[in-house]
């Protein structure tokens, strides 16, 4: 604090500001958004890099859950869903990686 007062911040607090300043540090801009925050299919389509019409497929197909809205056709993604969505897209490239690498370590004749 300003008058030299220290206020012990919570890990998750902490986890926050570091990967903040870490991606400040890299030029890129950072967004704080609580979890409970709902997407339009376009918001989840930047978010992850991912075009609106791609987004909806997978919204139809259920691979992110969403909602419609109330007397609407729109449709709404809480950040939640497409975090976890990310994170699992995420684990199965790590997974393919890892199978690429061990082949190529393997030395296979194909």
């Amino acid at each position: 604090m300003p008058d030299g007062e220290e206020i012990p911040l919570p890990e998750s607090l902490v986890a926050v500001l570091v990967a903040s300043a870490g991606q400040l540090s890299q030029g890129h801009g950072v967004t704080v958004l609580a979890t409970e925050v709902r997407l339009t299919p376009a918001e989840v389509g930047e978010l992850l890099g991912l075009s609106r019409p791609f987004v909806a497929r997978l919204l139809d197909a259920g691979d992110i859950p969403s909602e419609h809205l109330p007397d609407s056709k729109h449709r709404v993604v809480s950040l939640a869903d497409v975090l976890e969505f990310q994170a699992r897209r995420e684990r199965r490239r790590a997974g393919r990686r890892r199978i690429a690498d061990a082949v190529q370590a393997a030395d296979l004749p194909y």
